[in-house]
C-alpha cells in the first residue's frame, strides 16, 4: 500500500549461542556463521552470517554482519551488509549504516543512521566533526582522516592494497 514491502532476511541456525547469564569479554567475535547473543558481549563483532541478538543480550563495541536482528541493547556502531531489523525491544545507542532497515514500533535508535547503497569511507568523504574549529576542518580535508588511515590498515590486512 504504501510502497515496496523489504522481506525478511531469512537467517539460519545460530552456530554459536552466548547465553543469558553469560559475560564474554574479548576484543573481537568473527565468524562465518549466524550467532545468537542472550548474555553480555563486550568488544567488536564482525560477522559473514547472521547475528542474532535477544531481548536479554547486550553489546557493547562495534557490529558488522551481513544481516543482523536486533532485540537487546547496542552500544556502539552498527553496519549491516543486508537487513537490520530493529525491534520493538531494541535500543541501538551508536550510529548504523545499513543497505536496508526494518524498525518495529517501540525500538530506539540514539544515533545518525544511513540506509541505502553505501559508498566505501574515504578521506574525500568524511563528514566534518561536529564542534570542530572551520580551519582543522578545512586543514582536515587536505590529510587523510583517522578513520580513513584506520580503513588502509584494515584493507592492507585483508591483502586489499
Amino acid at each position: 500500500m504504501f510502497g515496496k514491502k523489504t522481506a525478511a532476511p531469512s537467517v539460519e541456525v545460530p552456530g554459536t549461542v552466548i547465553g543469558k547469564g553469560i559475560t564474554l569479554e574479548t576484543a573481537l567475535l568473527t565468524g562465518k556463521e549466524s550467532v545468537r547473543i542472550d548474555g553480555v558481549f563486550v568488544g567488536d563483532v564482525d560477522l559473514d552470517g547472521s547475528l542474532i541478538l535477544g531481548e536479554t543480550g547486550t553489546i557493547e563495541g562495534r557490529v558488522r554482519a551481513k544481516y543482523i536482528i536486533l532485540a537487546g541493547l547496542v552500544r556502539g556502531n552498527v553496519e549491516c551488509d543486508g537487513v537490520l531489523h530493529v525491534s520493538s525491544t531494541a535500543r541501538v545507542n551508536g550510529d548504523i549504516r545499513t543497505a536496508s532497515i526494518i524498525v518495529d514500533e517501540g525500538g530506539q535508535l540514539n544515533g545518525r543512521y544511513q540506509v541505502g547503497e553505501m559508498p566505501a569511507l574515504t578521506a574525500d568523504n568524511q563528514p566534518l566533526l561536529p564542534n570542530t574549529p572551520q580551519e582543522e576542518n578545512e586543514a582536515r580535508s587536505d590529510e587523510k582522516s583517522y578513520l580513513a588511515k584506520s580503513l588502509e590498515i584494515v584493507d592492507k590486512r585483508d591483502g586489499h592494497e
